[in-house]
């Protein structure tokens, strides 16, 4: 589907980063715009993200805008069933190795498991016209294996399946997928919204010699089908949503769905204080500094559960001094976390005791030895051997991330009374990313969170030394190679819960994260939005969610 070409909205423009410096006056003509388009559709949602759209090929790096737009705009083979949270009506969230389905309305497994078997739903057609059948479904997770996107990376490793022969249609609505062997990541693997079912025919017209997959085509185009189509993209202002027609879904509450980009943290929570937009989306959306402003505020209500989000005082390991094992407990033992948790955290998270995350399974919060103890920390440097004289390092954070702008100011008069002359650099999310990949951060504040909730999945991408994309503190412990290695597939849940403690362990004793917090997700939106889920890849699924009678 093209963009059609829309002149761009002053009062819509307005409502970004130059709203406050104009006195409020972008916000208010904002409010008036949204109260006209709610007054000619009650059921139009308004949401305020922080982040724009980059790409909509399923099988790419994307901003988490798009990421957002994807969650609604296609459909996954299987989806995490979620479940109401007790105490806190109209709110549902998902649980380890629970599914339901979702192109497809059932899977079996085949060979102990090493075969899943996936059955369409019946009838249902791409926007083409054309039906999303099995050849359909297969052309999907061959493009995923093939094309030039990280699912090349993401699919062998789930699934240990290199080759689109692995995918088999056996009749027009079934297609069964043969693994090597029985992995318990398999069904979390067609749970990724990445491995949305594609229309071939669709993708084939826009491909090129060049471009055999239409990666570029892509980037700007819906070549599958969901719960809505995407009918305006602006970039630098807006995309907005439309529910699909005969969808295989029941019809949605809110036909339309209209989410601003609103790069000014400052000009979302204004807006949300003037009831111009539903809620704010995002990662991270609100500062948990916002969202305790906005608690009380008339006709909002803040929702927030734990999630898998961690955040940490990230140490190159290549990279001296943070190379010497010493150096980085100290540190451990110089983050002043009872001191970040009220003044940062604000109640919307809790302390990291653990690598993993503490909603994933194997989580085990009683390895860390870690507390405030400076005393503790100038043993341990002094056990390093470094010498008298001062070090010069450079903490860098995004700009933006108010809670790590806030954690480093914290973090740096103690390491400062280790001997450390810290100087924070504060650096765009490109930049910070960039540099982040390349490994030439030398200390810096970090974020991660794993869509996949496993304990192996979540140690490779962070800690083995073959994820040079995304092991951003370098770490190489060929024992710990090992253990994710023979783990990641295995399919004796003691054992590899077992594996997974070991692992924790040897990461403590390493000291190679210094630990911060873990995040709650967590929205601020009207006081009458209910059927708000929570998935494991934080994205909100709009089909779900109504104003309460």
């Amino acid at each position: 589907m093209t963009d059609r070409p829309i002149a761009r909205r002053t009062l819509l423009q307005s409502a970004g980063a130059g709203a406050v410096a104009a006195g409020l006056g972008g916000v208010s003509s904002f409010a008036v715009w949204r109260s006209a388009e709610a007054q000619q559709d009650p059921r139009t949602l308004v949401v305020a993200g922080d982040s724009d759209i980059d790409t909509l090929d399923p099988h790419s790096f994307k901003s988490i805008g798009a990421y957002l737009a994807q969650a609604n705009i296609y459909d996954s083979p299987l989806t995490w069933r979620v479940r109401p949270v007790e105490g806190r009506p109209g709110l549902f969230r998902s649980h380890p190795g629970e599914y339901e389905g979702g192109i497809c309305e059932s899977w079996s497994l085949e060979r102990d498991g090493a075969t899943i078997v996936l059955r369409l739903r019946e009838g249902v057609r791409f926007p083409s016209g054309r039906p999303v059948d099995a050849a359909a479904l297969k052309f999907g997770f061959d493009r995923g294996v093939q094309s030039p996107g990280y699912m090349r990376v993401v699919v062998p490793l789930l699934t240990r399946i290199n080759s689109p022969d692995a995918f088999v249609v056996r009749d027009a609505r079934t297609v069964a997928i043969n693994m090597p062997a029985p992995t318990p990541l398999g069904l979390e693997a067609l749970a990724l919204i990445t491995n949305s079912v594609i229309d071939p025919e669709e993708v084939k017209a826009h491909a090129t010699p060049s471009d055999p997959w239409a990666a570029e085509w892509m980037r700007r185009n819906v070549a599958g089908i969901g719960p809505y189509r995407l009918t305006k993209n602006e970039p630098g202002v807006e995309f907005v949503l439309e529910a699909t027609p005969n969808h295989w879904r029941p019809e949605p509450f809110f036909r339309r769905i209209v989410v601003k980009f609103v790069p000014s943290e400052a000009d979302r929570v204004l807006l949300l204080r003037r009831r111009a937009v539903d809620i704010v989306s995002g990662r991270p959306g609100l500062s948990p500094r916002s969202v305790a402003s906005l608690q009380g505020a008339p006709g909002l209500q803040t929702i927030t559960v734990p999630d898998t989000v961690c955040h940490w005082l990230n140490m190159n390991c290549q990279r001296a001094p943070f190379n010497n094992v010493k150096v980085r407990q100290a540190i451990n033992y110089a983050i002043p976390i009872q001191a970040i948790l009220p003044n940062v955290v604000q109640g919307f998270g809790a302390q990291m005791r653990s690598p993993l995350p503490a909603l994933m399974p194997g989580h085990d919060g009683t390895v860390s030895p870690y507390r405030h103890d400076i005393e503790r920390a100038r043993a341990l440097m002094r056990e390093a051997g470094l010498g008298s004289e001062p070090i010069p390092v450079t903490l860098s954070i995004r700009v933006g991330w108010l809670p790590h702008e806030q954690a480093a100011t914290w973090i740096q008069p103690e390491l400062e009374k280790l001997g450390f002359r810290v100087t924070i650099s504060r650096e765009t999310d490109a930049t910070f990313r960039q540099t982040a990949i390349r490994g030439d951060h030398q200390l810096s504040i970090e974020s991660w969170q794993s869509w996949i909730n496993d304990p192996f999945f979540h140690m490779f991408f962070n800690f083995h030394t073959n994820a040079r994309g995304t092991n951003s503190s370098r770490y190489s412990n060929p024992a710990l190679d090992r253990l994710i290695d023979e783990n990641m597939h295995e399919t004796d849940p003691e054992k590899r819960l077992a594996a997974a403690r070991q692992g924790q362990r040897m990461l403590v004793e390493d000291a190679v994260w210094g630990f911060l917090w873990y995040d709650n997700w967590t929205r601020v939106a009207r006081a009458d939005l209910t059927g708000v889920e929570k998935r494991w890849d934080t994205f909100e699924r709009f089909f779900s969610m109504r104003l309460a009678a």
